[in-house]
């Protein structure tokens, strides 16, 4: 483009106006000549002819002599009329022949004119000529003639041709930055590149499409300068707005919030674009693949960095050149200590400084291990020892893969790390493996190991004698594949049970054949062994011969446990057996009984026969009671003439039961009034029994005992030989019960009932609520606990009623303390009974109830229980979760008492949990209770929930369990529960 002039596009259109004016020129003289023609006059045509402006001939038609040339003519061809005259248009070089002219002359015959024809003349002094033609076809005295008329156009055509070679050349340009342009934006979006201009001028802003895919905006929306920068990270928009300023071409990164919601980082440089600096352009690239990759190769290399210091060994690259030198290109910081002091720029500098530290021993073993792994390209391990300058001696193990390089030379990548420790260890482990052995040949006791399947791998015992048990052909069978004796199938279930979860056993005990034949109790014990990824391997243990002890510990049970008399238990294992069925009663519900019996006039036999009869006597007794129960109850002998059956698993029904027990009475009594052949006396006798029915663990087992011996006391009072219950107590109590009831009544309707308010305190011993606790007071009998009422309340109905009062008079305290501001922040704790929980219309009854008194449910606290919540528990968490929706929260009163789950326990809509006092009580004396106080507080802070201290009396107990993380504690250290009258609030640390 450079070679076209800059005002090309004024040359052209000045040209093509001259050609215009020439044209209609020269379309004039033609008209005017034919004008000439129609004149018929030689005059004027004469005149014309050479006055004429225009170049004019006349030359025959028939040859193309010429016959007159005007001086124009002459003047434009170079030939003046003497020149032509004789001559024809091909003689001068107008055509180049006579088929030239015929071809372009022909068909003018037909219009007469010829117009506009280009034709190329070269005069005599030797320039080259473009003419237009133009001829008219006239006849002058019959005689045919062309009058022709030239124009010199050599310019305009010379113009034209340079425009068109022009217009090509600038076509062609037009093309070459088409394509240019086209390359550019490919690189642009190949290379996410981009580029902006700016002038001086507000709106100058123009943007590639580059610019635009980087930036996420359609092509044409250019971001105003303030909308464009709200898009650069804020922290790095003072350093672009820094480059802009200087537009000095320094490279500048930054962030940009691309409309995908991401953020990309681009790279960008700036220049001026005129001299001022006014104008500037800039390149912007988006390198977001560029940070990422660099940031995950940055975290790559500080992880391999990383884990390289933090490995227990020196990684090391190696490589060994065709011509024996070698180099170290990496090795980590570790040499430092494994190689005592070599640092790691020491050992690349000079490679063989760890060589030379080698043991002279190690050395050769040490270079033909290397030798064959670089000869083979195999894996290269070795051990070998190292000989620092101080005599001391340390084992290394190396490792490494040889890889051979295409220039002959093996890169060795490799790893070395101390196994002194291990070294020691396995010289340990030989000198006690031996030791081991000499202890196990000379101790009775054996050793054996088995594997995954159970199966005996090994066995090491003493000298084998005929009394000894085999050892060698139980390898590769399990325990219960040998005859063992002494164990029953569940015993054997268990056992297997244990082996399966990999838990270490103790005392398995079994019978054994000796190598003669007879049986032997023996011990074993085992511990399963894990490698060092943590799987299980098999077992090892001991086992020990026991029959000595079994014997001695069989006859000591005996003594202990069983009346040598009669063989019967005695009552320290009766004891032990009512406890258990207590505990069983309890558990399961059912009801049990003891039989007291006496043996009437046992006395006199004694006294009369001697104690050996009455022995006799005992004995024979003990006999049939065994044989009138089942194999499951239990006969055991007190003492004297005293017997003692206890029935378990009776009716649940205490009326059924009573008759089981009665029929089973009845039947001792009739298989002891039997005659009894003592040697040679004949004697008869009779029992008295005395009966008790337990259905739970409440009573002890000394009341028990009493309240049979009473009830047997009562037989004997009756006439001996007779049967009878205790139930006096029983009848006493309902009474009791039913007087009670009848009083609470007509007390709830009398205002007897008055509610007591115990605080609740903060670590700072500041009141932050208290519970609601209700009493009776007594006409009579003054201050009733709870304890005594509730239970009844419960069983009766009452408690509803009752329960609502509570709620009632403490919303209405809530509302005289809202009206203070040191007491509108307080909580109110309501206890909230079973029955009144699971009443269809509690929540509303609640709500009602906080609509009509105005308290605040936020300040409302409800207590359950944990059996209460038990028994329906979706019931109980869908109830919670409406009255929580009010603002009502929940606490879980005396946790750890009852079935604790945590399943439900996440389920629960709760805010709080309270220890009960049971375990508070004595936290700081009985490691269990503390145990479980640190265990309900880590489980409350785990769940979230607040967690308050029931039953704090002591400072001892508050500083136990605010060390331990409890926030919240309640208990007469703090204050009993009083009437509101007497209740303290706000600072209680005085009495800390």
């Amino acid at each position: 483009m450079s070679s076209i002039p800059e005002n090309l596009s004024e040359e052209v259109k000045r040209l093509r106006d001259e050609l215009q004016v020439a044209q209609r020129r020269l379309q004039w003289m033609a008209d005017a000549s034919t004008s000439v023609v129609g004149m018929r006059s030689q005059e004027q045509l004469a005149v014309v002819f050479r006055q004429s402006l225009v170049a004019i001939s006349l030359n025959r038609e028939c040859d193309g002599e010429y016959v007159d040339v005007n001086e124009e003519w002459s003047r434009l061809t170079g030939l003046s009329l003497q020149d032509v005259l004789g001559r024809t248009t091909v003689d001068i070089g107008i055509w180049t022949d006579t088929r030239h002219r015929k071809a372009v002359l022909d068909p003018m015959r037909d219009s007469g004119r010829l117009r506009n024809l280009d034709v190329s003349f070269l005069r005599p002094d030797g320039e080259r000529l473009i003419l237009q033609l133009n001829a008219s076809h006239i006849e002058i005295g019959g005689v045919a003639y062309f009058l022709s008329y030239l124009k010199d156009v050599s310019a305009e055509r010379a113009v034209q041709t340079a425009l068109l070679a022009s217009e090509q050349l600038l076509k062609a340009t037009n093309n070459r930055l088409n394509q240019q342009i086209a390359l550019f934006q490919s690189m642009e979006s190949l290379a996410s590149v981009g580029y902006w201009t700016s002038g001086s001028e507000p709106g100058s802003l123009r943007w590639s499409n580059g610019m635009y895919r980087l930036a996420g905006l359609e092509p044409g929306t250019i971001l105003g300068v303030a909308a464009g920068r709200s898009r650069i990270h804020a922290e790095d928009l003072p350093k672009f707005v820094e480059a802009r300023r200087k537009v000095d071409g320094a490279i500048v990164e930054y962030r940009w919030h691309h409309p995908d919601g991401r953020t990309h980082w681009q790279r960008s440089r700036m220049r001026p674009w005129s001299g001022d600096g006014a104008e500037a352009f800039g390149v912007v690239q988006d390198i977001t693949d560029e940070r990422e990759a660099s940031l995950a190769l940055q975290e790559r290399l500080g992880f391999i960095q990383k884990i390289t210091s933090r490995l227990p060994g020196v990684v090391f690259q190696l490589r060994v050149n065709a011509d024996g030198s070698f180099m170290c290109p990496y090795i980590s910081d570790l040499v430092l200590e494994i190689y005592r002091g070599l640092t790691p720029a020491q050992v690349m500098q000079d490679p063989a400084c760890i060589l030379r530290l080698i043991h002279p021993e190690d050395q050769d073993d040490y270079l033909i291990s290397t030798e064959t792994a670089s000869q083979d390209i195999t894996s290269w391990s070795h051990e070998y020892r190292l000989l620092f300058p101080d005599g001391e001696v340390r084992w290394v193990l190396s490792q490494a893969m040889p890889e051979r390089e295409a220039d002959g030379a093996v890169l060795w990548n490799g790893f070395t790390t101390d196994i002194t420790l291990r070294k020691q260890s396995e010289e340990r482990l030989r000198d006690s493996e031996a030791r081991f052995r000499a202890l196990t040949e000379l101790s009775s006791d054996w050793y054996w190991e088995q594997d995954e399947q159970f199966c005996f791998i090994r066995v090491d015992r003493h000298l084998e004698s005929p009394s000894t048990l085999a050892t060698q052909i139980h390898i590769g069978t399990t325990r219960w594949d040998i005859d063992a004796e002494g164990v029953s199938q569940a015993q054997w279930a268990a056992h297997r049970a244990t082996l399966e979860a990999h838990e270490t056993f103790h005392d398995f005990e079994m019978q054994r054949r000796r190598a003669d034949g007879s049986l032997k109790w023996v011990a074993i014990s085992g511990s399963p062994i894990f490698d060092a990824e943590g799987r299980f391997k098999g077992y090892r243990g001991i086992g020990r011969d026991i029959s000595a002890h079994r014997l001695d510990k069989e006859k000591i049970e005996r003594l202990a446990f069983y009346d040598v008399l009669t063989d019967l238990p005695n009552r320290r294992l009766l004891m032990d057996r009512l406890q258990q069925a207590l505990v069983t009663s309890g558990r399961e519900k059912s009801t049990g009984a003891l039989l007291f019996i006496d043996l009437d006039n046992f006395k006199d036999l004694n006294d009369t026969q001697g104690h050996d009869v009455g022995d006799l006597l005992l004995k024979q007794v003990a006999q049939r009671l065994v044989a009138s129960v089942r194999e499951a109850d239990t006969v055991a002998r007190l003492g004297g003439d005293e017997f003692v059956v206890m029935l378990q698993n009776l009716d649940a029904h205490m009326a059924a039961a009573t008759a089981q027990v009665e029929q089973v009475g009845k039947k001792i009594m009739a298989q002891l009034n039997q005659v009894y052949l003592l040697g040679a006396l004949e004697h008869h006798s009779t029992p008295s029994i005395g009966v008790t029915l337990f259905e739970d663990h409440h009573q002890t087992l000394d009341e028990l005992l009493k309240q049979a011996d009473l009830a047997m006391y009562e037989s004997k009072s009756a006439g001996r030989n007779t049967l009878r219950f205790f139930d006096p107590a029983m009848q006493a109590l309902v009474a009791q019960r039913t007087a009670l009831e009848l009083e609470l009544r007509h007390g709830l309707q009398r205002h007897e009932l008055v509610l007591f308010y115990q605080p609740v305190v903060d670590v700072h011993a500041q009141v932050v609520g208290v519970e609601a606790l209700v009493r009776w007071q007594h006409p009579t009998r003054g201050l009733v606990s709870p304890a005594e009422f509730i239970p009844m309340a419960e069983q009766s109905g009452l408690i509803l009623p009752l329960g609502q009062w509570v709620l009632e008079v403490a919303c209405e305290q809530l509302v005289c303390w809202s009206a203070q501001a040191s007491t509108e922040g307080l909580t109110m704790a309501v206890n909230v009974s079973a029955r009144q929980f699971r009443h269809p219309e509690f929540v509303q009854q609640v709500q009602d109830l906080l609509r009509q008194t105005g308290a605040n449910p936020l300040r409302l606290k409800l207590e359950l229980t944990e059996s209460l919540l038990l028994t329906d528990t979706q019931d109980a968490i869908l109830k919670m979760a409406e009255l929580k929706t009010v603002g009502v929260s929940f606490s879980l009163d005396d946790f750890g008492t009852g079935y604790s789950s945590l399943s439900y326990l996440k389920l629960l809509p709760l805010q709080q949990l309270k220890i009960d006092q049971s375990f508070v009580r004595d936290v700081l004396t009985d490691p269990n209770d503390a145990a479980i106080a640190r265990t309900v507080l880590a489980l409350g802070q785990s769940l979230g929930l607040n967690v308050v201290a029931e039953g704090v009396e002591t400072a001892g107990q508050r500083a136990f369990l605010l060390e331990n993380g409890c926030a919240l504690f309640q208990g007469y250290l703090f204050g009993k529960p009083v009437p509101i009258n007497q209740l303290q609030l706000g600072d209680l640390s005085a009495r800390t």
